[in-house]
């Protein structure tokens, strides 16, 4: 094994030049790296967006929207009528914007936030290449973004509506303009306030994690060069940015309780879990973390590398890049709760570095030009299989859209007005509910014989026997095989009381 891997790091194709026409277009791209970015971005994230019905958390985003928009529910979240404390608002103010300038609330209102910060943050990941490359700096910038767009990570969750893109743009967008200060050697109070401003939305966003991606690098490096005045602005900065995070968590105390905001900050094992060190430290994430930064991720460990070829004033950009990416990224993947996707911020600055690196080699190294056209078509090859085979076109995604649609009609045909959900929560399909273009508020099992608005309700499948056992209600229809429509038997007494969620 050793002499195979001896032989691959001796292959001769690694230090061959690149021919002439590669130098030659990759400097046409580059000269106008701003729209080929933003086009490549356009391609790969934009088709079909709304193709695939409602999957993972969109529909408990897309109901947190409806409360705001019908509800104005806009600080103190609400989901089927309770209180929803798991994630700040910020990324559901997004799709209420979105849905309020389209005028409809549908899967392109919920996943467009995702793709545009995807966008946002290539854009920003460029912009900050372009500062900090010594030289080639369009090429920087070009492959910086591209290196952004085409990570395995950005290309699987982009068109999800989702947090996690969101936050990682905020943060990276944050960390470029705190790198524009160090390399022009000047922080102004508009450059703090926008710093402040992009890292307050991030936290609003999934909380301060992902903050630390950015806030390391702020505070540790000028602690290295023993410029504490610094360090003590950047500390500063961060935590004023997290007040309005802060404020939201204190205006919601009384819905959670200490175990809560554990659990959310991922500072506790899991529930009902044993405390073994096997069980609290999930390194079977740390390689998935690893892979999903390729395709780039060689050039960025190669300037890594390379960092003690660089001129000791040059070396301060691969510390602070190392920073905001390696620390982190482990902390979060093996750490109680940690997930793979709790490392999506360090794609940010990994993607700046591979773009200072192939600005470095591009001109001498073929394999730089080989690591550009290898992300491309990963990124292609990803996006065609997830948006022209599977989105919307599997079998059981037919039968969901069908389904919801189905939905839909049936709630069209009642009398307007919020719509109670009797659905045990661990069966609860949430992404169906948003179909039914409404308010929709959680009726409690003992609650069935309380007053109640509508006359109709809808029964998860998980709580057909329970309806099927009140004499208060009677099916009307089924809702396919997750569901059915109940109304109000008029005959029936009921109790002088209301619902805990009903709306006001």
């Amino acid at each position: 094994m050793s002499g195979i891997f001896r032989q691959l790091l001796g292959w001769p194709g690694w230090r061959a030049p690149p021919a002439q026409w590669q130098i030659n277009m990759l400097e046409v791209w580059a000269r106008y790296w701003l729209l080929f970015v933003f086009g490549v971005g356009l391609l790969l994230y934009f088709p079909y967006l709304g193709l695939r019905p409602l999957r993972f958390e969109e529909g408990r985003r897309a109901l947190q929207v409806l409360e705001m928009l019908d509800g104005g529910a806009w600080w103190h979240l609400k989901f089927i009528g309770t209180p929803y404390i798991n994630k700040p608002p910020f990324t559901p103010w997004l799709m209420a914007a979105v849905a309020g300038s389209r005028g409809v609330l549908d899967e392109v209102s919920v996943r467009l936030p995702g793709v545009i910060a995807a966008l946002a943050g290539a854009l920003s990941a460029g912009a900050a290449a372009l500062v900090l490359a010594p030289r080639d700096r369009t090429v920087a910038a070009l492959t910086a973004g591209l290196a952004f767009l085409c990570s395995v990570q950005i290309l699987l969750k982009a068109r999800i509506g989702e947090t996690d893109v969101t936050a990682t743009a905020l943060c990276g967008m944050a960390l470029a303009l705190w790198l524009h200060g160090r390399a022009r050697r000047r922080f102004g109070l508009a450059l703090w306030l926008g710093i402040t401003a992009l890292l307050a939305c991030a936290a609003m966003t999934k909380g301060p994690i992902p903050i630390m991606f950015s806030a390391l690098p702020m505070i540790v490096l000028p602690l290295l060069e023993r410029k504490p005045r610094d360090a003590v602005a950047a500390v500063v900065v961060i935590v004023l940015a997290h007040l309005p995070m802060l404020a939201w968590v204190w205006s919601n105390r009384l819905d959670a309780g200490a175990a809560h905001w554990v659990n959310e900050m991922r500072l506790g094992g899991e529930i009902g879990g044993d405390n073994q060190l096997s069980r609290l430290l999930h390194l079977s994430d740390l390689p998935l973390a690893v892979l999903y930064q390729l395709p780039f991720l060689p050039a960025a460990v190669a300037l890594a590398v390379a960092r003690v070829d660089l001129p000791r004033e040059r070396r301060w950009v691969v510390d602070a890049l190392l920073l905001a990416a390696v620390p982190m990224s482990v902390l979060t993947t093996i750490l109680p709760i940690g997930r793979t996707r709790y490392s999506m911020p360090a794609t940010w600055p990994l993607a700046v570095m591979a773009g200072l690196w192939i600005s470095m080699n591009w001109r001498r190294l073929y394999f730089a030009h080989f690591i550009i056209g290898a992300g491309l078509t990963i990124a292609v090859v990803v996006q065609l299989v997830q948006i022209v085979v599977t989105d919307g076109r599997t079998s059981g995604q037919r039968q969901l859209r069908a389904d919801v649609e189905a939905f839909s009609v049936v709630m069209k045909s009642l009398p307007p007005g919020p719509m109670p959900v009797v659905w045990d929560r661990d069966h609860m399909n949430e992404n169906i509910l948003v179909y039914g273009h409404r308010k929709m508020f959680e009726l409690r099992r003992d609650e069935l014989d309380c007053q109640v608005a509508s006359g109709y309700l809808v029964a998860g499948a998980s709580d057909i026997a329970v309806m099927e056992a009140s004499p208060n209600w009677v099916k009307v229809e089924p809702l396919s095989d997750w569901g059915a429509l109940y109304r109000r038997v008029q005959e029936t007494p009921t109790r002088d009381c209301k619902p805990r969620f009903a709306p006001a």
